[in-house]
């Protein structure tokens, strides 16, 4: 099987794992982890290149001479 096929059946069974979860669980607990996610990307979307690799624990790669 390709990688892309592969990579699309993953992630329509974490579709469904998810569709179950929320299904099976309160919506209070589902939606804090949601906002854990999103509060994080926007936290990242809004760094800088330097601030996201000081986060990371990263350091800019120098140039080669």
């Amino acid at each position: 099987m390709s990688f892309i096929k592969e990579n699309q059946k993953e992630r329509f069974r974490f579709i469904d794992q998810w569709a179950e979860y929320i299904r099976t669980h309160d919506d209070k607990e589902w939606s804090q982890q949601q906002n854990v996610i999103i509060n994080s990307c926007v936290r990242t979307a809004s760094m800088t290149k330097e601030q996201y690799l000081a986060m990371k624990g990263k350091q800019k790669r120098r140039p080669q001479s």
